[in-house]
C-alpha cells in the first residue's frame, strides 16, 4: 500500500484543488427550511440518546449535514425537508459505526443489519415506541415510520428494496475487508475501480435519497418507467457521480484509517505513479457520466412524447430528473462545506479515534 499524509494545513487547498477538476457545478440552491431542519435533527438524535453530551452534539453539528438534505431537497420544508435531514443525519452515524472494530466482524455486521432489516418488516401502526434496543435502532424504527406512513404500496415496496440493498452493502464490506470472499484478494479488495462501484453504489445510500423526491414532490412514478431505460440508467450514473466525487473528497480521510473502499485509491493501486494522478482519472470519470446525464434528459421529452406519455408524466419525469442533479451537485457542495473532510474532520478520525456517537452498537460486538 501506498503511503500519503498530507500535511494538516495543506489539506483543505487539496480539496479545493481536486474538486476543481469535476466539470459540474457545485450547488449553492439551498432550501429555506435547513436551519430548521439542522436543529429539528439535532434535537431528533438527541432524544433518542444519540450523543452522550454537549461536546459530542457540537461534534455532529459542525458536519452540516443540514447542509447536505437542504441541497438535495431545495424546494423542500418543514416536515418534508426534517425527514430528509432526519434520513441523511441518520445515515451517517450508522456509517460511522464501522469505522472502528465492528467494520472488520462481518459476523457482527451481519447481525446488525438483521435487526435493522426486521424493522422494515414491522406493522407501521403497532411498532413499538421503545424496545430498548438502544438508540440506533430506535431511532430508526421511528423514521421508518415517518417516512412510510401514508405512502403508495408500490413506493414503499421501492424504497424498501433501495433500502435492504443499502444495509447489505455493508457486511459485504466487511467480508471484504476481512478477505473472506472468495477471490476479493484480503485487504486489498476491492481490486477494480468497477468493484468498487458495485459495492458502491448500493453503500452510498443514493437510492432512498432520490426515492424522497416523489413523495416530496406529491408524485409517484410507476415501476416500467422508474425501472427502464434511460431513468434506471440515469439513477446509476447519479449513484457513479456521488461515488467519484465523495470518493475524492474524503481521500485524505479514508488514507488516515486504511479504508480501502475508495476509487481513487484503487486506481493508484492499479495504476501507480503519483496520488493525484488517480484523483484526475476519477475526476474524469465522474464528468464523463454526468455529461451522458445531461445529454440523456435532454432527450427525455422526445422519448416521453414517443411513447405517448401523458403531461402529468413529463412534470414528474423532469422533477424527478431535477432530484437527480440536485443529489449530484448539491453532494460536492456540501462537500466543500463540512468539516467532515477538511483538516479537522481527518484529525477526527486518525490515530484510531473514533466520532463519539460510533459506539452506539455493543451489543451486536458480543
Amino acid at each position: 500500500m501506498h503511503t500519503h499524509a498530507a500535511r494538516p494545513h495543506a489539506r483543505r487547498t487539496a480539496l479545493l484543488r481536486r474538486a476543481a477538476l469535476f466539470g459540474f457545478p457545485a450547488s449553492a440552491d439551498l432550501s429555506p427550511g435547513t436551519e430548521a431542519a439542522r436543529h429539528h435533527t439535532v434535537q431528533w438524535l438527541s432524544r433518542f440518546g444519540v450523543f452522550e453530551d454537549r461536546a459530542s452534539v457540537a461534534e455532529y453539528d459542525a458536519l452540516r449535514f443540514d447542509v447536505l438534505a437542504g441541497l438535495f431537497y431545495p424546494r423542500a420544508t418543514g416536515a418534508d425537508l426534517n425527514l430528509g435531514s432526519d434520513l441523511v443525519g441518520w445515515y451517517f452515524v450508522f456509517d460511522d459505526q464501522f469505522d472502528g472494530e465492528l467494520g472488520s466482524r462481518p459476523e457482527a455486521v451481519a447481525r446488525l443489519v438483521a435487526d435493522v432489516e426486521r424493522i422494515t418488516e414491522g406493522d407501521l401502526t403497532h411498532g413499538r415506541a421503545g424496545g430498548g434496543d438502544g438508540p440506533l435502532l430506535e431511532s430508526f424504527r421511528d423514521l421508518w415510520r415517518r417516512i412510510n406512513s401514508g405512502r403508495p404500496q408500490v413506493w414503499r415496496d421501492r424504497f424498501r428494496h433501495h433500502w435492504l440493498e443499502y444495509l447489505h452493502s455493508y457486511h459485504r464490506e466487511a467480508l471484504e475487508r476481512t478477505g473472506a470472499l472468495a477471490g476479493s484478494g484480503g485487504a486489498d479488495a476491492p481490486r477494480t475501480v468497477e468493484d468498487v462501484l458495485a459495492l458502491r453504489r448500493h453503500s452510498i445510500g443514493v437510492q432512498p435519497c432520490l426515492d424522497l423526491n416523489e413523495p416530496f414532490g406529491g408524485y409517484t412514478l410507476p415501476p416500467a418507467l422508474h425501472g427502464g431505460f434511460p431513468l434506471a440508467r440515469m439513477r446509476e450514473a447519479t449513484d457513479d457521480v456521488v461515488v467519484f466525487t465523495n470518493d475524492i473528497a474524503s481521500l485524505d480521510k479514508e488514507l488516515a484509517v486504511g479504508d480501502v473502499h475508495n476509487s481513487v485509491i484503487v486506481q493508484w493501486e492499479r495504476a501507480g505513479g503519483e496520488l493525484e494522478e488517480a484523483v484526475r482519472h476519477i475526476a474524469h470519470l465522474a464528468n464523463a457520466r454526468y455529461r451522458w446525464f445531461e445529454e440523456t434528459a435532454a432527450e427525455l421529452p422526445a422519448l416521453l412524447a414517443e411513447a405517448g406519455s401523458e403531461p402529468d408524466t413529463h412534470r414528474a419525469v423532469a422533477r424527478y430528473v431535477n432530484g437527480m442533479r440536485h443529489v449530484m451537485t448539491g453532494n460536492l457542495g456540501w462537500s466543500l462545506r463540512t468539516a467532515r473532510y477538511d483538516e479537522q474532520g481527518t484529525e477526527a478520525v486518525s490515530g484510531g479515534r473514533q466520532r463519539p456517537w460510533a459506539q452506539l452498537t455493543g451489543a451486536q460486538l458480543g
